[in-house]
């Protein structure tokens, strides 16, 4: 028995507007490699908040959508969810990725990272690059002890 245990890679959870859409990130994730990606059906906040803390979510990306009408898919819904989520997982990394073209929301994205409510947050499509990017903050931070 080795004392050094090989590290797991990070349990990713993606909940995007549409489950045809969290269905395709998931798959996008698995293809990307370094997480057990995790598709998350329902956007309920309780829905979500039951299956990361079922997974012992990792990380978190939860889609926004700034659509005339829809406000339980915006910054602060989707705020919600990340507050309840770390109170049940408090080492599980959120990050929103958001639709480009609604300058007005930078403001509330950057106070919302600046609250720690969210970890970060992506404008347009979420790129290869980004994706890795905070795959390997969240393996760091497991790897740190500050992470299951």
């Amino acid at each position: 028995m080795s004392l050094f245990r090989r590290r797991e890679p990070p349990k990713a959870a993606v909940c995007c507007a549409s489950p045809a859409m969290t269905r395709r990130a998931a798959d996008w994730l698995r293809a990307l490699g370094g997480c057990k990606p995790i598709a998350i059906l329902s956007d309920d906040c309780e829905d979500v908040v039951w299956q990361c803390a079922a997974e012992q979510a990792d990380l978190l990306l939860l889609e926004t959508d700034f659509s005339e009408g829809v406000e339980d898919k915006d910054v602060s819904a989707r705020c919600d969810i990340a507050i309840e989520v770390r109170r049940r997982l408090p080492e599980c990394r959120v990050y929103l990725i958001c639709e480009d073209g609604h300058p007005e929301k930078q403001a509330a994205l950057e106070k919302a990272v600046e609250l720690g409510l969210i970890d970060g947050y992506c404008l347009g499509d979420l790129i290869a690059w980004q994706a890795r990017a905070w795959l390997d903050e969240t393996a760091q931070a497991m790897q740190n002890g500050h992470a299951r």
